[in-house]
């Protein structure tokens, strides 16, 4: 009974062969060994596709943390105050001289910052898509009810959400409202994509079961609040001040080690 060998080859390498029978009788017994072969050949390469795949989208991920933290470095800091109204032993000049310096922040007409005053939520989205050149498609319509198009932040509020950073509630977004901390650790996560938590931290005023504890557990998790073990004040608002400390501890690490 003759025999023939037939090889399959890809990319100039032999992957395979397959014994095929040259007799009639044989025939079908020949075919569905051949196709049999030749799905577990198919299955085993997905399998090992999609294990390279995985491999190479960790390692990125890998290569990606590492040129960030390249990039992160000890910050430049005008020495000279910026404001007649933060004056250098102030509690957040660093951080205030820092993203003033970025082109994330700026003062009032008066050429004073301000502090203390409560950051607003419209503030917030400009210093948000200042720091993370987020923009939404020029076609886009903000979908909030109470932002018109020619408030001084639309365009801002509208990057934040098309890009579901800033959404609002009850389809307002509340621009002048001022941001309470629960909100600003939502906003902080979501905006950065920061990791979760490896721990669970607790605080005297706030439980696991608060609405953002998890996005409050992160920021203490990655240190940006100190407040872990102590009152949280969820819903306070946050002062220019607060949010330009925070913000600066999210950018940059050497804020966090200070």
């Amino acid at each position: 009974m003759g025999m023939k060998w037939k090889y399959a080859m890809l990319g100039g390498s032999l992957l395979g062969a397959v014994v095929l029978a040259g007799c009639s009788g044989n025939g079908a017994q020949a075919d569905q060994a051949e196709n049999a072969a030749s799905v577990e050949w198919t299955e085993q390469r997905l399998a090992e596709t999609e294990g390279s795949i995985a491999e190479t989208e960790e390692r990125m991920a890998e290569l990606e943390s590492d040129i960030q933290s390249l990039g992160a470095g000890e910050p430049t800091i005008p020495e000279e105050p910026i404001y007649p109204d933060v004056n250098s032993d102030y509690f957040a000049f660093e951080e205030i001289q820092y993203l003033s310096d970025q082109g994330v922040i700026s003062g009032y007409p008066s050429g004073s910052f301000e502090p203390g005053e409560t950051i607003t939520r419209a503030q917030t989205a400009k210093m948000l898509t200042a720091e993370l050149n987020l923009e939404a498609p020029e076609d886009y319509e903000i979908q909030a009810e109470d932002v018109s198009p020619d408030h001084h932040a639309y365009d801002a509020l509208a990057a934040l959400e098309y890009h579901g950073i800033m959404t609002g509630s009850g389809g307002e977004m509340m621009a002048g409202e001022g941001l309470k901390r629960s909100q600003m650790a939502a906003l902080l996560v979501e905006a950065y994509d920061l990791p979760d938590a490896g721990t669970q931290h607790s605080f005297t005023d706030i439980g696991e079961d608060y609405p953002n504890y998890e996005e409050i557990n992160i920021i203490a998790d990655q240190q940006i609040t100190s407040e872990a073990g102590d009152a949280f004040r969820p819903n306070e608002t946050t002062t220019r001040a607060q949010f330009a400390l925070f913000m600066s501890r999210t950018m940059n690490d050497y804020f966090i080690e200070q």
